[in-house]
């Protein structure tokens, strides 16, 4: 962030378990998993390891916290991918019978890159299962609905299942195609939305972050265009919960919120 300093920081990577009601259980991304160690062992994609460290011990792994939920892997019915970076999508090849639901934007350029290039990106291809085309889903394909006025000033979502229960909004900036997801099925509107913004304290405070941070963005003008209207809807909205990835804060308000 713009003014701090430049201690290293926990980083936590949040993963989202929705249960929906016909569609089952859908996953807002996969985090880490230890692939990712595997995958940054040699050059040049240890550059990645080096610049962040994951500390991954087993009973964070993601099939083991689901275990603790009484929730197999074959029970997860869909991912929802908000982006390629490969702390959003390690655990993809633990999900065997998993459809996925992404950007085709993103998915293509995740594609194209080369190796260096995609590197630079945050993208390691070798996370992606060999048969994700014909498990996928593209957003874009679904159909546009309107928002209601107090989602302003975002206009406009794709309706993933066509029954207003999960919504997905562009949030461009970080990565080429990322998308966050509304979740209106509950009692209090929840947004999850990747990297849009690493923190609470940026869409609350309209924190920028480090001009730095625009050399791995696909699109620093964008990211700073995505972080003003999440401030916004904040300002507008103080009822629904919105939830960086990244951010602890985020995570113990919204357990505090929903506990019982």
């Amino acid at each position: 962030m713009r003014g701090h300093s430049w201690r290293s920081a926990e980083f936590p990577a949040f993963v989202g378990l929705i249960n929906h009601p016909e569609q089952g259980y859908v996953l807002f991304d996969t985090g880490y998993a230890k692939r990712f160690s595997e995958e940054t062992s040699r050059f040049p994609e240890i550059f990645y390891r080096w610049l962040t460290p994951m500390h991954l011990c087993q009973k964070e792994n993601l099939i083991e916290q689901l275990k603790a939920l009484n929730v197999t892997p074959q029970e997860i019915r869909y991912i929802f991918i908000s982006h390629f970076h490969a702390d959003h999508i390690s655990g993809l090849l633990d999900f065997p019978q998993a459809e996925f639901i992404c950007s085709q934007k993103a998915f293509n350029n995740f594609s194209k890159l080369g190796r260096f290039k995609g590197l630079m990106k945050g993208y390691l291809p070798k996370l992606l299962p060999t048969d994700f085309e014909t498990r996928c889903q593209f957003i874009e394909e679904t159909k546009i609905v309107p928002l209601e006025q107090h989602y302003y000033p975002f206009l406009q979502a794709y309706d993933i299942f066509s029954d207003g229960s999960l919504k997905a909004i562009s949030l461009p900036g970080h990565a080429a195609g990322q998308y966050g997801l509304l979740i209106e099925q509950t009692t209090t509107p929840t947004f999850l939305i990747g990297d849009a913004t690493w923190t609470r304290d940026a869409f609350i405070k309209n924190c920028k972050p480090n001009v730095l941070t625009h050399l791995i963005m696909d699109s620093g003008k964008q990211y700073l265009t995505t972080l003003d209207k999440l401030s916004e809807l904040y300002r507008n909205n103080k009822n629904i919960q919105i939830i960086p990835s990244h951010c602890l804060k985020s995570f113990l308000v919204f357990n505090n919120e929903n506990s019982v």
